[in-house]
């Protein structure tokens, strides 16, 4: 599948097809992991209680120090 980059703003980004969220099980405001590959990009459906946990145990000191 070839795909066209979109101008949007100063940035470039690109539109994926209603089949290709369905096959990738991508629905409404689903979060997606973008990870740089040596050929490319991987693009992943994230489930968000996953992604909080891993930040919020990445961060945690920093989040504390914020949260006071």
């Amino acid at each position: 599948m070839l795909k066209q980059l979109q101008k949007i703003g100063n940035s470039r980004g690109l539109v994926l097809d209603k089949a290709l969220l369905k096959l990738l099980k991508i629905e409404g405001d689903d979060m997606v992991e973008i990870v740089p590959r040596k050929d490319g990009l991987l693009i992943r459906r994230v489930d968000r209680e996953a992604a909080y946990e891993s930040v919020s145990a990445r961060h945690r000191k920093s989040l504390d120090k914020l949260g006071k």
